[in-house]
């Protein structure tokens, strides 16, 4: 059978106060038809439906929508829930969309849940922390998410004939164990504050449906799979190349990934502001991408944020990259006579240098009135 494996849906992602929901529908759409065209019996999305764990009505009918279309083309669903989303929320009404082939992850009672379609055994495995796995079996003394997770995983047997696929969010590494420390044995190499999982823990299934890692990727075996995030969720992904991994379960377990367009890329340009604007810069994309602008100038230009949002309607964030700012900002720190400012200046040095302008006095007054009661509260 082939299934597509996706994850980190994100939706109801805001990037700079911009709902990126029209985005992630258009991707959404793209999912579906590919999922058609592969003649795909299934698609898994490995957690991370949501941007947060209280979605808005809007984002609820968005995944809907998504769920519906493929239902309505007899292609089954099986997601987990991530740790942006509620697994309360995820779950909600499972039991019953069943019957539609709509298989949701339930709330974790210490095993995982089997469903069966085709030649595949898909395991649904929420993500969980060690203090779950606690919670739900008594023998467990782990510490780790390691631990955690060998301890869920254990209970996956082969079958004839039958091919075992996992799906879970959780931050895999190359190898076995992490090593175990003794300041925070939980959080020890972390992503996002996810404990770390080796990857070895996986060696029984066929294949591992990861999600949390938003750029698609293999962890020490071709059969531990990240697929990625379908939408650039910030703009330290702008160079990432998105897509869906269709994965064939017959003798052998084999996938290939299948890129995706976006409606609106997400890209930076950097230059000066005469450069930014000529005909040759706005040649190298599509003007109405979501963009984050370098100006090189060495002089402000007034208004640049006005000004450059004619040419690109969609600039997000507006920097400068001069000898001024260099001088001036050390990393995110403001910095005068090479020793860091006050917790004041250096807010209003980042303040500034993330909105083109300075903090008005009432929020310099209310910023003091805070840095001043944290220092009392930590000097008790």
């Amino acid at each position: 059978m082939k299934f597509l494996h996706t994850s980190d849906l994100h939706i109801g992602l805001r990037l700079c106060e911009v709902s990126m929901n029209g985005e992630i529908v258009h991707l959404l759409n793209e999912i579906t038809e590919i999922a058609r065209r592969e003649n795909c019996e299934a698609v898994v999305i490995a957690g991370d439906i949501y941007d947060r764990a209280n979605p808005s009505a809007e984002a609820a009918r968005v995944f809907d929508d998504f769920v519906t279309a493929l239902a309505n083309a007899g292609i089954a669903v099986l997601a987990v829930s991530g740790n942006h989303d509620s697994p309360e929320r995820v779950a909600y009404l499972a039991r019953l969309t069943e019957e539609r082939g709509v298989y949701f992850s339930q709330v974790f009672d210490g095993e995982m849940q089997k469903v069966m379609i085709g030649n595949v055994n898909f395991y649904l495995l929420p993500f969980v922390r060690p203090v779950n796995v606690r919670a739900c079996c008594d023998a467990f003394e782990g510490v780790t998410y390691h631990d955690a997770m060998t301890a869920v995983t254990g209970e996956a047997e082969r079958e004839n004939g039958r091919k075992n696929v996992l799906v879970t969010h959780q931050f895999v590494i190359p190898g076995g164990a992490p090593e175990k420390t003794p300041e925070d044995a939980e959080s020890h190499a972390t992503a996002g504050g996810i404990g770390a999982v080796g990857a070895d823990v996986f060696a029984q299934f066929d294949y591992t449906a990861l999600g949390h890692l938003h750029r698609p990727h293999s962890v020490g075996s071709e059969r531990v799979n990240y697929s990625g995030s379908p939408v650039k969720c910030s703009f330290s992904e702008v160079n990432d190349e998105k897509s869906v991994t269709v994965v064939t379960a017959e003798d052998e377990v084999t996938w290939v990934r299948i890129p995706l367009h976006p409606l609106r890329d997400l890209r930076e340009m950097r230059g000066t502001y005469d450069e930014i604007v000529s005909p040759e810069y706005r040649a190298r994309g599509n003007c109405e991408d979501y963009l984050r602008i370098i100006l090189t100038d060495e002089e402000d230009i007034p208004d640049a944020m006005a000004k450059l949002r004619t040419v690109y309607p969609n600039l997000m964030r507006l920097s400068y990259d001069n000898l001024r700012t260099r001088q001036t900002y050390s990393g995110e720190i403001a910095v005068q006579d090479g020793e860091a400012g006050s917790p004041v200046e250096v807010f209003a040095g980042l303040y500034e240098m993330q909105n083109n302008a300075p903090p008005a006095e009432d929020l310099l007054k209310l910023a003091a009135e805070l840095f001043e009661e944290a220092e009392k509260e930590a000097a008790q």
